[in-house]
């Protein structure tokens, strides 16, 4: 699991929490939307299946992709939350 581990949190880390954090980075967004937080492993663990949902079944995160998520870093996704 070690290399998947890893790809699979940089995914959720580098797509997902520079708006879904407690102190969101993204330009304009100043609270996580929807209060869904993704800047812990505890929050990850907690939204998997949200996460599973929105970006893996049916691509609505990131919206209009703005960050940039690759197919293989879905599949990486994927792979990682049904090994969790």
């Amino acid at each position: 699991h070690g290399a998947t581990d890893e790809l699979g949190l940089e995914a959720v880390t580098g797509r997902c929490s520079m708006c879904h954090a407690a102190a969101p980075v993204w330009s304009g967004i100043a609270s996580p939307p929807k209060g869904v937080r993704l800047d812990t492993q505890g929050e990850i663990a907690r939204q998997a299946g949200a996460i599973r949902l929105h970006s893996v079944l049916t691509n609505a995160m990131p919206p209009s992709n703005i960050t940039g998520m690759t197919r293989e870093e879905r599949r990486v996704l994927a792979a990682w939350l049904a090994a969790r």
